[in-house]
């Protein structure tokens, strides 16, 4: 797969339009426009959690502003157009609201950051597209999490898919499911004491199973990521969860 076909999966940018007006040499430039957005989103993250705890909503309103100024350069037009709609209202939002923005909005700059890296990461071909109607009440998915907590909204988040959730909180009891079940799909959480998420996908491949695994983070660095695709990573799930966002990735890969 070539970088234009590659450039073409990044869902959540606006590119067809545009890439099919760039050279060969354009789709290159822009792809390492791409890959300078993922390598900042850290300190871009850094940066923003760092003004709000010192309540500094004009460091903070500096810093989105910049950010939204990539979004633009990338494409990211929906993000940018949220962008640029919380900032016109923050004169009047009390501070708890604007946190309540910030913590989505880097939420949303993870999962754009991860998705680009998985555009050119992944090499399988196939997409399901869009959120049809497909019945999935005989799927199941095994989520893996040590917060009881996170669970009961992940179960939540998937409730219209109407699939059966098998919710454990450690790395040993999902093998054990694994030796009476066999689930159509993976969640996994990473950060895990005993057995990581990671860990876990390495042990679940080698006992033989090929079913998506979907990772559970907020961590989308490069390194981290590339970890996970070698664990057999289809896709992740951003945490704070967005239970639209979360159920639409779960159910295009249950198809």
């Amino acid at each position: 797969m070539n970088t234009r076909q590659r450039l073409y999966r990044i869902h959540d940018l606006a590119l067809a339009k545009h890439v099919q007006l760039m050279s060969d040499s354009q789709v290159e430039l822009f792809a390492d426009t791409l890959n300078d957005f993922v390598d900042s989103f850290p300190d871009y993250e850094v940066q923003l959690k760092e003004a709000m705890e010192r309540r500094d909503i004009e460091a903070v309103i500096k810093q989105l502003t910049a950010i939204r100024e990539v979004l633009i350069a990338i494409y990211a037009d929906d993000l940018a157009d949220e962008c640029w709609s919380r900032l016109n209202s923050f004169d009047s939002d009390k501070p708890e609201r604007i946190e309540a923005f910030v913590i989505f909005f880097i939420s949303m700059l993870a999962a754009l950051s991860i998705d680009i890296q998985m555009a050119f990461l992944i090499e399988d071909e196939d997409d399901n597209g869009g959120f049809s109607q497909v019945d999935l009440s005989n799927k199941s998915i095994l989520a893996v999490d040590d917060d009881t907590f996170f669970l009961d909204t992940f179960k939540a988040a998937m409730k219209e898919l109407e699939c059966k959730i098998i919710g454990v909180t450690t790395g040993q009891s999902a093998l054990d499911v694994l030796q009476i079940q066999t689930p159509d799909l993976f969640a996994l959480d990473i950060e895990m004491p005993n057995m990581d998420g990671i860990e876990l996908a390495h042990k679940i491949r080698d006992l033989g199973h090929k079913t998506p695994i979907v990772f559970i983070t907020g961590n989308a660095t490069k390194e981290y990521v590339s970890k996970c695709v070698e664990a057999g990573a289809s896709d992740f799930i951003i945490k704070p969860l967005n239970p639209q966002y979360a159920a639409g990735r779960i159910k295009n890969l249950l198809k």
